[in-house]
């Protein structure tokens, strides 16, 4: 068995399995709003890593090494613990799982903790499309990291790689606390967004008049804008943390009360449609820098 010649021969097509994985998995995660550290990133496992594992007994290749499981291999690391069980579940729902998942739980005697593992294949319908065709019967791992876990499992395996056996105990210690930090990290992370999440899901319900006390920010900003436009003003997210921003910085309007009290009474009843506010309030805050700036320079003079 000439494990490289199989190796050379397979090399370009499971690439583009790679390649094509890699894009489908990439638009899940986008279309699902799931947060990522950075891009996903994928693998073809190099023939030396093969020899060697095969060489050393931790895997026995029977006749091809098309039976590794990892020998194409995608990592997904999360900002958020709480987004690993939806990936996990989303990316169980979209292929075709070639074992069956069980979750990867902590080993109190192993080095810090471990990713999640899904070994995926394509779905049978797939291998109809001309992108599929060829990869009807190959494997992919997929590993699914928090940022924490992600920080421990590079640096551990670059330092302990099949050295943990001859580590002293002190150093030992030391890996295990620098574990319980970084799991510490994952759950302070989630327990801030929850709060910043709250925080401004109240700022979205609470009453008006409260909303003046507060700072501006794209949230109270948009509680003006909504309030002062008889509840026409509709931009997303992003836009309206733009616009937002653009205001502040222009005009050096900080606070909500401040916003509210220059545009209103100041913008007529025939503004019906949302970009037409806008232009109302540009328009206003435009004659209010104007007149600001006048002052300034009759008070120079």
């Amino acid at each position: 068995m000439d494990l490289e010649k199989q190796y050379l021969r397979l090399k370009d097509d499971y690439s583009d399995y790679l390649n094509e994985f890699k894009r489908v998995v990439d638009k899940i995660l986008k279309r699902h709003e799931v947060p990522v550290a950075f891009g996903v990133a994928g693998r073809l496992k190099e023939f030396d890593s093969i020899l060697e594992k095969n060489s050393s007994g931790r895997t026995t290749i029977v006749k091809s090494i098309t039976e590794l499981n990892d020998l194409v291999g995608l990592r997904i690391v999360l900002l958020f613990p709480e987004y690993k069980d939806r990936v996990i579940q989303l990316l169980l729902n979209e292929f075709k799982p070639w074992e069956a998942y069980v979750k990867d739980d902590l080993v109190v005697d192993k080095f810090g903790y471990s990713s999640e593992h899904l070994i995926l294949g394509v779905k049978d319908e797939w291998v109809k499309t001309p992108d599929w065709e060829n990869h009807a019967d190959k494997k992919i791992e997929v590993q699914i990291r928090t940022l924490s876990e992600h920080v421990w499992s590079e640096t551990s395996h670059t330092l302990f790689y099949k050295k943990e056996e001859n580590i002293p105990k002190a150093i030992t210690r030391d890996l295990y606390r620098l574990a319980a930090i970084l799991e510490v990290v994952d759950e302070k992370m989630q327990y801030i967004k929850e709060q910043v999440e709250s925080h401004f899901a109240y700022i979205r319900n609470c009453a008006y008049d409260i909303i003046l006390t507060m700072d501006l920010n794209p949230e109270t900003f948009r509680r003006v804008m909504i309030e002062k436009s008889n509840k026409v003003y509709n931009l997303n997210d992003k836009q309206n943390k733009i616009l937002s921003s653009q205001i502040e910085e222009n005009y050096n309007i900080l606070n909500a009360q401040h916003l509210d009290k220059i545009i209103s009474n100041k913008i007529g009843s025939e503004v019906r449609t949302n970009d037409s506010f806008i232009q109302a309030v540009i328009s206003v805050l435009d004659s209010y820098k104007m007149e600001i700036d006048e002052k300034q320079k009759t008070k120079e003079e």
